[in-house]
C-alpha cells in the first residue's frame, strides 16, 4: 500500500528529529550543523528546510511530535480519570526522554532565556487530552470541588514541565520518569475528591 504524502512527510521529520537527537547527544546541540543531520537522516538539506525553516525551528517544533502520536497513547475508554491523566503525563515525559531528550533540553534553555517565547499551549491535543480528562474526573465526583479541571490540568501540566525543566538544568542526568512519576502520584493524591 503506497504511503500519503502527509505520511511521507510525517516520516521525514521524524528521522529528521531521530538524526538530531542522536547527534545532539554525541556532539551537543551547538556543535551539530543541518548538514549532519540530513546526513545522519538520509534526506536532502533541501528536505530539511522543507519540514523546517531552521534549526532553531527543529528544536522548537521537537516536542510536538509527541502530539501526532498521541491517538495511540490515549488510555483505554472507561479508564479511572487520574490514572488515565496519569498515564498520559508520563507517556509524554517517556517520548522526551527516549525521542527527544537533548533537544528538548535547548528548547528549554532558550525558552528561559527569551520572554516572548512560551512553552504552554492550550490548543495542543496534549493539553486538551489532560484537561478532558480533569473533567470526567469532576464528572465522576472524583476532582476535589475547590480545583475546576483547567486548573487541575494546568497543575498537573506545569508539575512535569518543572520535572522536565529541572531535568534539562541537571544535564539530563537522573531518571525523569522516576522522579516524575513518584511527583505525580503526590499531585494526583491532593487533586483527589
Amino acid at each position: 500500500m503506497a504511503r500519503t504524502n502527509a505520511e511521507r512527510s510525517g516520516l521525514t521529520q521524524t528521522r529528521i528529529l531521530e538524526a538530531a537527537t542522536r547527534l545532539t547527544r554525541q556532539r551537543g546541540w551547538e556543535n551539530t550543523k543541518v548538514k549532519d543531520i540530513c546526513a545522519e537522516a538520509n534526506v536532502s538539506v533541501g528536505a530539511f528546510y522543507h519540514h523546517f525553516a531552521s534549526k532553531q525551528e527543529l528544536m522548537q517544533r521537537a516536542f510536538l511530535f509527541f502530539d501526532a502520536t498521541l491517538a495511540e497513547r490515549l488510555p483505554e475508554a472507561g479508564s479511572e480519570p487520574f490514572s488515565a491523566m496519569r498515564g498520559l503525563l508520563l507517556a509524554q515525559t517517556a517520548f522526551i526522554v527516549d525521542e527527544a531528550g537533548p533537544v528538548i533540553t535547548e528548547y528549554y534553555k532558550n525558552i528561559l532565556m527569551d520572554d516572548k517565547r512560551a512553552a504552554v499551549d492550550p490548543s495542543r491535543a496534549y493539553y486538551k487530552s489532560v484537561r478532558a480528562y480533569a473533567e470526567l474526573a469532576r464528572e465522576k465526583g472524583k476532582l476535589r470541588v475547590d480545583y475546576t479541571p483547567q486548573e487541575a490540568a494546568e497543575l498537573l501540566i506545569s508539575f512535569v514541565r518543572g520535572c522536565i525543566v529541572d531535568w534539562c538544568l541537571h544535564d539530563c542526568a537522573y531518571d525523569l520518569l522516576a522522579r516524575a512519576g513518584k511527583g505525580l502520584d503526590l499531585v494526583i493524591a491532593g487533586l483527589r475528591a
